[in-house]
């Protein structure tokens, strides 16, 4: 039982630190093209912990199976956060940014 719960513990930090970099790649994009970047979560649903740094709200959230960006513009009904990232060549760029980091 000890080695199940090791292998279990082990996927879900490795796990983890994938989706972090794998999320790290959309915000540097994001905020090299100059798009404001509200929410860096790590999980979804609830926050659990967190901070919040200038205009970003860093955050580890409930259910720990992916994460995501929340960048201003991306709801094209919300005027109070239309910037950049209404640019579809910006937006573009955001989306494959994970996938460019993997590739040499």
């Amino acid at each position: 039982m000890s080695g199940f719960l090791t292998a279990v513990i082990s996927v879900a930090v490795i796990l983890g630190f994938m989706i972090l970099i794998h999320e790290f790649g959309h915000y540097a994009a994001a905020k090299l093209l100059g798009v404001r970047v509200e929410v860096f979560s790590i999980g979804f649903g609830r926050r659990l912990l967190g901070f919040r740094h200038g205009e970003t709200d860093y955050r580890i959230a409930a259910i720990p199976l992916g994460g995501y960006v929340k960048m201003s513009g991306e709801n094209p009904m919300d005027e109070r956060t239309a910037t950049r990232a209404s640019s579809c060549r910006i937006r573009a760029g955001i989306a494959s940014s994970s996938r460019l980091q993997v590739r040499r």
